[in-house]
């Protein structure tokens, strides 16, 4: 027994585990220190080895969790997309008859054998453009043979480019607009401005058909306001779609209200008490109103003034004009009587591709002092390789407390380049009562607010007219990939817009 091993014992340094045999051991420090790292198991990811691993770290098994952990958006994100009812489309302009009038309100009662005056009734065709969402994948041929943790490559690759292309239709949903960049199709917002009673941007702003909130948050009074003037437009509201923020705000304004009964069960225990307000209905006096949040409904975010261009394709930074940033005085139109005080201002160029960087244009604030004051901004495009078809207009909010290249720089109207449309205006024949080539900024729109829509939410006012339904395409093989696109074509139609309200410039409590 005694000759199967030899124990610490038969060193000279050394007795025992109890002796703290290790620390005693006849080792240099060096030695040690090798003896050391060699135990180490380190802590390189399977993802950091390039060369080779040594020492204990070459003996590790990766642990990597089964499933593709997902930290964007989910399907359950696009909301409105699912709601828009969708019929099918036989042709890339998708045409419509509005029944407008019975004939004018007027007379009617006669005298006993008289001929009763001609009353016309009114209709109008109108149309929307089918447009044309895509996106090109590729799966190489290895990356189809190695073992992942997502299964299918490439299916996982096709629902991919499906969830991006469901992202950009449930946006353009409410903000595409073919005026600005030519290949979207009219979002309910655009489609909503377009509505022929109005003939320039002030009526349309001005109209019962717009809530302007200036800053403050929705209230239910907002909506009852909205349910009613709907109701004189034989409509019955029964959706209201907006960002996650309107409706977070909307439900702070009940908590002062709120009660929390601290109850008991049966058998004498207190029970938890659960705060906070969910609400998904609201009761107008004309029926309920359903409440649908969606992520993609919210504006763009505001961005620092440093932020770079968001494609290689982007346009190149617009340059400032010959009178960049100038106070206009006496604009009967002006809104700046809530917003008296000191602004910065910048532009940045678009095309169906992305945005430039931005192009302060001010040497510092610009100081409102009137009530009847307004902003005249001054910019032309910059030569390069892709020409813009728009312009962005970002607006600090007011009083900035912070230097321009510190401060949140907010998009408040994007500008056509060119056109003719009275309501939008365009960079070379002005807009919004400016001169050509000039942009003015009367505050209708606040920086860093929201946007939300009450409609009747069926048929008989919206749908989305598809010419194809989604879909896979392949491509060529030119190497040893698979390619595909995946693709929807279709366009959203507003068959009455005058059954919509909507709220602009929506902010906190």
């Amino acid at each position: 027994m005694e000759n199967l091993s030899v124990n610490l014992a038969a060193y000279n340094s050394g007795s025992g585990f109890d002796d703290d045999a290790m620390s005693k051991a006849n080792l240099s420090s060096e030695q040690l220190a090798e003896l050391s790292k060699a135990l180490e198991a380190g802590s390189l990811q399977g993802g950091d080895l390039v060369g080779s691993q040594t020492n204990g770290g070459a003996l590790k098994t990766e642990s990597l969790e089964s499933s593709l952990k997902l930290i964007t958006f989910r399907e359950s994100d696009i909301r409105f997309w699912k709601r828009f009812p969708k019929t099918a489309a036989y042709n890339t302009v998708e045409e419509y008859n509005q029944h407008t009038s019975y004939g004018a309100d007027r007379g009617g009662f006669n005298n006993e054998g008289e001929l009763p005056e001609e009353e016309d009734s009114q209709y109008v065709r109108k149309a929307e453009h089918v447009k044309y969402l895509g996106v090109t994948k590729s799966v190489t041929h290895p990356m189809q043979l190695v073992n992942t943790n997502v299964g299918d490559i490439v299916q996982k690759e096709t629902t991919n480019g499906i969830m991006w292309i469901l992202r950009k239709a449930d946006r353009a949903l409410f903000y595409g607009d073919e005026k600005v960049i030519t290949q979207e199709w009219n979002g309910i917002y655009a489609q909503h401005m377009n509505n022929d009673q109005f003939a320039n941007l002030e009526e349309y702003y001005a109209s019962e058909l717009v809530v302007d909130l200036r800053g403050s948050a929705l209230t239910e009074a907002n909506i009852e306001t909205g349910a009613q003037t709907l109701l004189t437009k034989f409509a019955q509201p029964n959706l209201m779609c907006a960002p996650p923020v309107v409706f977070s705000e909307f439900a702070k304004g009940f908590y002062a209200r709120q009660r929390i009964n601290m109850g008991g069960n049966e058998n004498g225990a207190v029970s938890g008490a659960i705060s906070g307000q969910h609400i998904s209905k609201f009761q107008s006096m004309y029926g309920l109103i359903d409440f649908e949040y969606d992520i993609f409904a919210a504006k763009p975010v505001g961005k620092l003034p440093g932020a770079a261009a968001t494609s290689p394709k982007a346009p190149a930074t617009p340059t400032a004009g010959g009178a960049p940033g100038v106070v206009a005085t006496s604009d009967g139109l002006s809104r700046f009587s809530d917003g008296i005080g000191d602004y910065f201002y910048a532009v940045s160029a678009v095309n169906r591709y992305g945005e430039s960087a931005m192009l302060q244009l001010t040497g510092g604030a610009l100081t409102i002092t009137n009530a009847d004051d307004a902003v005249d901004l001054q910019f032309v495009a910059t030569a390069g390789a892709f020409t813009p078809i728009a312009y962005v207009v970002y607006r600090s909010e007011k009083n900035p407390a912070a230097a321009y290249a510190n401060t949140q720089m907010f998009p408040i109207m994007t500008v056509p380049a060119t056109g003719t449309d009275v309501k939008r205006g365009s960079l070379a024949n002005g807009v919004d009562g400016a001169a050509a080539t000039k942009v003015r900024d009367r505050n209708r729109w606040l920086p860093n607010t929201q946007e939300a829509i009450l409609l009747q939410g069926d048929t008989d006012v919206i749908e989305f007219k598809q010419l194809a339904p989604l879909m896979k395409m392949p491509l060529a093989k030119l190497s040893p990939a698979d390619r595909f696109m995946v693709l929807l074509y279709g366009t959203p139609i507003i068959y009455a817009p005058s059954k919509m309200v909507r709220y602009v410039n929506i902010g906190s409590a």
